[in-house]
């Protein structure tokens, strides 16, 4: 029935839709395709749905958009991972894949062509098909230049032809090269968009309508306009007419009904609001405050849980980058004298109760991290000696290091979070007793990253994820090294690491993988585009005992963030939290540390 005053467009489209919906498939021969139906279940089958999730962020996004300047967060990967969705996925236990937006798919024999057959139940949030054509659109606005992206156009223009939407329910795409990683990207690192909306657009309409809005998705989460609150909060509703929900691969996930994040900017303050409930969880990452402050009334009391997590994820780098295109760190002498000034065993010792590790790899704590790379460990003398090559030989009247011209080795940090003041304290210490001018300055998060962006800096303090199966060219590939926006933030080059990216891209046995994999973490040490940090294998959370959780509480390469996809909300628990505290009673307090998957430590 058709309501009164309902335009003639509208009506139209509604007939069309249901002409679509109600139109026989294509008959599909799965003959010859691969698919996988008894894969272990990722949730729990016990996972019920509803409720709010409740965490935070130190900082608002400075924009929503999934492409362009600003785009490649952690926090956007999150929030978008919710509401789009890929062909196929990894399985994060199997490592094989499983079923995405495909149900079916298939590598032709030279390894060059990928096959995918789009599930016929799958749907945009509107209710439309998802079909062939919005894959082969969102390539086509992946490799486009004006929407100022350059490692979207490397990879996805440099590695794939255009794909092509063989019918309705299939596409296909054939590869500029053989790499062994090319289907993992194009398969499970894809995430799709609607055709009808990406076409619409030019790069400079998108880079501005799209700053504070997403495009519409087809996975298990929406974002409305109502709950977009600049600077203050976000928040992402479960959708019930998610097409997925009978999927194997959605069982026991995503189950509550809202996920909101606020703007903390202070992680004391965040810490505190913890306490007082008004977040569901916390991320403990600070050594000292898990060591000294985790165990008040309401931890004694069972009502708040805490646990230490080992699991098999891959460990990020982080530490001082520079920006190796001006002075003074375009000299490898004084990047390598700054390792050497980077005291960590104080700040291990002293600071983080000898929780963490040295980093000492790009790919730390992984089969692909090189066990031969030098152990850089705090060394005055080395750096003196270092510096002294470098120019720096004498200090002036305030000692200060001056070089020939009395110019002053004068650095400032900027840095976005005041919760990082007591480290950068100590570690300025170290360098003004070596004679390095190190200032500090708190800047609001988002300009510090319009600055990195834009390579208007000298020395930043960056931290990195990491993924399964490293992709070295992405961070270190010498294209990208003058150009804004991307991941080579010290503007590394090096021809024969871009020689060694290659042949790894095309090895397809394990070992040999990891032997380039190795050399190229050598190259990259050797040159110290960054003083590299401190590391760990584990997430320790504390939460509020109404939470049900799988018996391993995180994947077997996860951490905290499968919090939001795994966990759910208990009735029961929740009732006997609100019992015991209205009624000042105790819950059963459980064992801290966990390492439920027995991960090896690398």
């Amino acid at each position: 029935m058709v309501k009164q005053g309902t335009s003639l467009r509208t009506i139209a489209a509604a007939i069309l839709l249901s002409t679509v919906l109600a139109a026989p498939a294509a008959s599909f021969d799965p003959s010859g395709w691969e698919t996988s139906r008894d894969f272990p279940l990722i949730g729990s089958s016990e996972a019920k749905k509803g409720g709010t999730l409740r965490y935070y962020w130190m900082s608002y996004p400075p924009t929503l958009r999934t492409e362009g300047p600003n785009s490649n967060l952690s926090t956007l990967n999150e929030v978008q991972g919710l509401i789009y969705e890929s062909l196929v996925g990894l399985h994060p236990e199997t490592l094989e894949y499983i079923p995405g937006l495909a149900d079916y798919w298939k590598i032709s024999q030279d390894k060059r062509t990928f096959y995918f057959h789009i599930n016929p139940k799958a749907r945009w949030a509107d209710g439309t098909p998802v079909t062939a054509d919005d894959v082969v659109a969102t390539w086509e606005f992946r490799v486009r230049k004006d929407i100022k992206d350059p490692y979207s156009n490397m990879m996805w223009d440099g590695s794939f032809e255009k794909p092509v939407a063989v019918s309705p329910d299939v596409v296909s795409v054939r590869t500029k090269k053989v790499h062994w990683r090319l289907f993992l990207y194009f398969g499970a690192s894809l995430a799709v968009y609607p055709a009808r909306e990406m076409r619409k657009l030019t790069g400079e309409k998108y880079l501005e309508d799209y700053n504070w809005k997403l495009q519409m998705g087809s996975g298990p989460y929406e974002l409305k306009a109502e709950d977009i609150k600049k600077q203050e909060s976000l928040t992402l509703t479960r959708r019930k007419d998610y097409w997925g929900w009978g999927e194997r691969r959605n069982t026991g996930m995503y189950n509550f009904d809202r996920i909101a994040w606020q703007v903390i900017r202070d992680e004391e303050l965040a810490w505190e609001k913890f306490k007082k409930g008004e977040l569901d969880y916390y991320v403990v990452s600070k050594a000292q405050r898990w060591a000294e402050e985790t165990d008040f009334d309401k931890v004694k009391d069972g009502w708040i849980q805490k646990r230490k997590i080992m699991t098999g994820a891959p460990q990020g780098a982080h530490g001082f980058v520079f920006n190796m295109r001006k002075p003074p760190f375009n000299d490898r002498n004084v990047r390598k004298a700054f390792a050497y000034l980077f005291n960590r065993e104080r700040l291990i010792e002293k600071l983080f109760y000898g929780q963490y590790n040295f980093i000492d790899s790009y790919f730390p704590g992984s089969i692909w991290a090189n066990p031969d790379n030098p152990k850089i460990r705090y060394n005055p003398r080395m750096a003196r000696l270092l510096l002294a090559r470098a120019g720096w030989k004498h200090r002036n009247k305030d000692g200060w290091l001056v070089n020939d011209k009395g110019e002053i080795f004068e650095v400032t940090l900027e840095y976005g979070s005041a919760g990082w003041d007591r480290i950068f304290k100590v570690i300025q210490e170290d360098y003004q007793s070596a004679g390095i001018k190190f200032n500090l300055k708190l800047i609001d998060p988002a300009t510090l990253m319009k600055k990195v962006g834009e390579r208007n800096f000298t020395l930043h303090f960056q931290s990195w994820g990491a993924i399964l199966f490293p992709n070295p060219i992405s961070s270190w590939g010498s294209e990208l090294a003058d150009t804004r926006d991307n991941n080579n933030m010290p503007g590394f080059k090096s021809k024969e690491v871009d020689r060694l990216c290659a042949e790894y891209d095309l090895a397809t046995d394990r070992k040999t993988q990891i032997k380039l994999v190795r050399k190229i973490d050598e190259l990259i040490f050797r040159t110290h585009p960054y003083a590299l940090a401190w590391g760990s294998s584990f997430s320790r959370v504390m939460y509020y005992d109404k939470f049900g959780h799988p018996e391993k509480y995180f994947s077997k390469i996860g951490d905290a963030s499968d919090i939001t996809t795994l966990w759910w909300l208990d009735p029961a628990k929740e009732k006997a939290l609100d019992a015991a505290i209205s009624g000042g009673g105790k819950l059963p307090v459980g064992e801290t540390d966990h390492d439920p998957w027995n991960a090896p430590r690398k």
